[in-house]
């Protein structure tokens, strides 16, 4: 009996879950006056926070002079030399 009222207890809370979402998603849509295919849109703009990827540039940045000029003095302490000795970072992840 108690496992069959935790599996309700289970699918009325997704089910809550799963209203929640439909009713702001229908409200945000209601105000904003934009449709399903306006959103998208949006979405893959470069201006999105959803956007998952970049753009490469044709130059990358990591190819030219180093940036440091060792040794360097930082809040007072000085690096005697760079600690990253692949020229491939990831690499050595």
């Amino acid at each position: 009996m108690d496992v069959l009222i935790n599996i309700i207890g289970f699918l009325g809370l997704g089910a809550l879950i799963i209203a929640a979402w439909v009713f702001a998603s229908s409200a945000k849509r209601y105000i904003t006056g934009e449709d399903l295919q306006d959103e998208m849109k949006a979405m893959e703009s470069d201006l999105s926070p959803y956007r998952h990827w970049k753009d490469r540039s044709d130059s990358d940045r990591r190819k030219q002079d180093p940036a440091n000029v060792f040794p360097l003095i930082i809040n007072g302490m000085e690096i005697k030399e760079d600690r990253r000795v692949h020229r491939d970072r990831r690499h050595a992840a």
